[in-house]
């Protein structure tokens, strides 16, 4: 089933109250990046968050809250303080994308008083694309000598050619002709072929419940001698492009064998 998500125009205490906040948030975490001043005029508990004096970028606040915590009920001083911010800091409503990771849907859903726009993450399949591969098997004398430079070195090399593959990146083609001032990228080793691979993408709001049922239908169909790779990109929380990232490997012929990448952007 594809990923549907929904975009809704809501204030923060309409998120925090009544049906919203009892069906669907009330067990999650609270995750707010504000301003200096915003920060300042809200007076809640926070710390600065990113690097400092970075270029480019004005300082920003992290403020957090686990609405799971036995202070997040109403009589609360923590949870009426966060309130009554809503009512005189945070009240402008703004848009939100909303996914639904419930195992149960409410019935009425409490979303539909709010009117939001739903949206389905149609697939994208790109296939019978031509490639030029490198060599994908982890060398098993790596493994017996346990030799971390060599995993790292290979397992940075693959990490960077499925990256491109992700891109739809021409350096990655197998009659690629570019000006090596330009670029000095090629397949790594000395044993890359030329072959066919099959793409298959979606672009949304997604839970990481929908991805793991994704992951188990793809170990399902998939040989266990052919390798496949699944990537995941979160949403940026500073700087356009730079976003925590996962992605998973199973080389060829390896079945229950994987590689995995997680990569945590710059804070």
């Amino acid at each position: 089933m594809s990923p549907r998500y929904s975009r809704v125009v809501m204030s923060l205490g309409d998120v925090l109250q009544g049906d919203f906040f009892t069906e669907y948030i009330k067990r999650g975490v609270l995750t707010m990046f504000v301003d200096k001043e915003t920060y300042e005029r809200a007076g809640l508990p926070g710390k600065p968050y990113g690097p400092k004096g970075g270029r480019g970028t004005k300082p920003r606040w992290i403020i957090t809250y686990n609405l799971r915590d036995p202070s997040m009920l109403r009589g609360k001083k923590g949870f009426d303080r966060l309130i009554y911010a809503c009512k005189t800091v945070f009240n402008t409503p703004m848009t939100w994308l909303f996914c639904d990771n419930t195992t149960q849907t409410p019935n009425p859903e409490p979303i539909q008083q709010f009117f939001p726009t739903a949206f389905t993450s149609t697939p994208i399949a790109s296939q019978d694309l031509a490639v030029l591969q490198p060599n994908l098997d982890v060398d098993p004398e790596v493994l017996a000598e346990n030799d971390r430079e060599a995993l790292e070195y290979f397992a940075t090399e693959s990490y960077e050619w499925l990256s491109l593959i992700r891109l739809a990146s021409p350096r990655v083609k197998p009659r690629d002709s570019i000006d090596p001032y330009l670029s000095r990228y090629c397949v790594p080793g000395d044993k890359a072929q030329e072959t066919k691979i099959r793409k298959i993408s979606w672009e949304g709001f997604m839970s990481t419940q929908w991805l793991h049922g994704l992951l188990m239908d793809v170990l399902a169909v998939c040989p266990s001698g052919t390798w496949f790779s699944l990537g995941a990109t979160c949403f940026s929380k500073s700087i356009p492009g730079t976003s925590d990232e996962l992605t998973i490997l199973r080389p060829p012929n390896e079945a229950g064998k994987y590689l995995m990448w997680e990569i945590k952007a710059s804070t």
